[in-house]
């Protein structure tokens, strides 16, 4: 986990042209799309006067600025931070009061530094442990039992303990989905040979489902389907990295684990009730509103966008099918998220990221992953371009729910 980039020493550049480049620094910095990084910008420069062109990477922007005849162009490389959903909303806040004309240059660049430069609003223990609570609901999701929602808690825990000791390093931060890989990997397959009616492919996808790249995938296909082909690109060649990542360790924990192997496969979970889904979607929702750095005033929120698009996408299967019951779920989503934003004015990101997370569509591209690696082609295939057409489905929601109602905000 990347930590925020430092705030900007003092520059020459006119102090309008250096808001723009800070700005959006921060944007990239929370992981802010392709076209909505390149909208605001344009908006922003042409409210303080300029005339503004700028081309998003996701780890780099080129920006030419130009007033009265004389021109700037900047390359600026800017590596993604860490999700920070209340320093965003921080961030819509500013970027909506300068477009508005009710903050001066000088007042939005002081304010912007301020945002990046605020420490963490929640502590580094309260992140492990919700770690460990976002990632049992999963193992409910994936029809584990009680054996699975407990373990798949601690696998969590440690997962975000390794999360939390690499981020405080600057050089070993990518090693984190090998390492976290090949840890559950391992207790995975050691649980399911310690205990009975234990799946340990439930507690690999459940206990590794918070580092799944799910967002980063819908994002990508979104920068491809909106133009941004060269931004959606690198983003969807990232995603796989970390796909590749995760399944290298989960791959090199179980080759450890290889005596365990034949004992551990024959585990089947036993499913809790139905009444168990609902807390365990609220337990979700308050663990993730820790883990993406979200406001305690967004709580009601995103458990209703985690309700919502996991009921959705359970009445879409019903109506329609599994792959496209997703869509249905991501539509109900985005309609809910662009509401939220209309009225609190706060991103969509807030209520969208935790309601991703719920749909999973990362799940099945690690499963086949998993199954391609056990030299099982055939069926890992099969699994990935399931993924792969679920996570097409889950963008056309999107954009459609985009379409339906217009968050008209700036992020």
């Amino acid at each position: 986990m990347d930590a925020t980039p430092p705030v900007p020493a003092q520059s020459t550049e006119p102090p309008e042209i250096a808001l723009c480049l800070e700005l959006g620094r921060a944007y990239q910095a929370y992981g802010i799309p392709a076209h909505r990084f390149e909208d605001a910008l344009g908006r922003i420069a042409k409210r303080l006067g300029l005339e503004g062109q700028f081309f998003a990477l996701p780890t780099a922007f080129f920006a030419s600025l130009g007033r009265g005849g004389q021109n700037w162009t900047f390359i600026q490389r800017s590596p993604s931070g860490d999700v920070n959903l209340a320093k965003l909303s921080d961030l819509q806040e500013t970027t909506d009061a300068l477009i508005a004309g009710s903050l001066s240059t000088g007042e939005a660049r002081d304010r912007v530094r301020e945002i990046l430069a605020g420490p963490d609003r929640w502590g580094a223990l309260l992140t492990v442990l919700c770690f460990g609570l976002g990632s049992a609901p999963a193992a409910v999701f994936f029809g584990g039992g009680w054996r699975e929602l407990l373990l798949t808690a601690v696998l969590g825990s440690l997962v975000g303990t390794l999360a939390v000791l690499l981020g405080r390093r600057s050089g070993p931060t990518q090693l984190l989905y090998p390492l976290a890989g090949a840890l559950v990997g391992f207790l995975a397959l050691a649980a399911a040979y310690r205990f009975p009616h234990v799946s340990p492919q439930v507690l690999t996808l459940g206990g590794l489902i918070v580092l799944i790249p799910g967002l980063r995938l819908v994002v990508s296909m979104n920068e491809l389907a909106t133009g941004n082909l060269v931004a959606g690109t690198a983003r969807l060649v990232d995603a796989a990295m970390t796909f590749l990542s995760l399944g290298f360790g989960v791959a090199l924990g179980q080759r450890l684990a290889a005596p365990l192997l034949d004992r551990a496969l024959l585990g089947a979970p036993l499913p809790l009730p139905g009444w168990v889904l609902l807390p365990t979607l609220l337990l979700a929702a308050a663990a993730f509103m820790v883990i993406f750095k979200a406001r305690p005033a967004d709580l009601p929120w995103i458990f209703g966008a985690c309700a919502l698009a996991f009921y959705g996408s359970r009445l879409g299967a019903t109506l329609l099918g599994p792959q496209f019951g997703v869509g249905l779920g991501a539509f109900a989503l985005g309609l809910a998220s662009n509401l939220f934003t209309r009225i609190r004015r706060h991103p969509s990101a807030v209520t969208l990221l935790p309601g991703l997370v719920v749909l999973v569509p990362g799940g099945l591209g690690f499963k086949g992953l998993e199954f391609i690696i056990q030299k099982q082609l055939v069926l890992g295939l099969d699994t990935a371009f399931q993924a792969l057409f679920v996570a097409i489905a889950l963008l056309m929601g999107l954009l459609l729910a985009q379409v339906a109602v217009h968050p008209r905000t700036a992020l």
